[in-house]
C-alpha cells in the first residue's frame, strides 16, 4: 500500500478526481486548504499599505491509500497531464507505508 497526498488549485479538482476514478480508487479523503503564493517582486521598505504581501490561493488537498499499481497509474496520469497542459496545477507525493492498523 502506498500513500497519495495530491495538493491542487479548486480548478483541476474534477480533473484530479477523473484520475481517480478512471484508476478505480474505491475512497479518497479531500478538504479545502487556504495556500499562500508570495509575491516574487521585493516588498517596498516601508510595507504593504494595502493589505497582505501575500495572496491567499483557494486549494484542495486529497489523500488515500491505494495499491502500488494504481500508485504508479496515478503518477502516470499526473506526468502526462503535467506534458499536456504545462499550467497544470496538480502536485502529488507517493509515500510507501510501513506499518498501519
Amino acid at each position: 500500500m502506498k500513500l497519495l497526498v495530491a495538493v491542487t488549485v479548486a480548478e483541476y479538482q474534477e480533473k484530479l478526481e477523473q484520475f481517480f476514478s478512471d484508476q478505480k480508487v474505491p475512497f479518497y479523503n479531500q478538504f479545502e486548504v487556504n495556500g499562500v503564493s508570495k509575491s516574487e517582486k521585493p516588498e517596498h521598505r516601508v510595507g504593504n499599505w494595502f493589505g497582505q504581501s501575500k495572496m491567499p490561493t483557494n486549494n484542495i488537498a486529497f489523500f488515500t491509500m491505494v495499491e502500488d499499481h494504481q500508485a504508479d497509474n496515478l503518477f502516470i496520469d499526473l506526468m502526462n497531464c503535467k506534458k499536456e497542459m504545462p499550467n497544470c496545477n496538480i502536485h502529488a507525493y507517493i509515500l510507501n507505508i510501513e506499518k498501519g492498523v
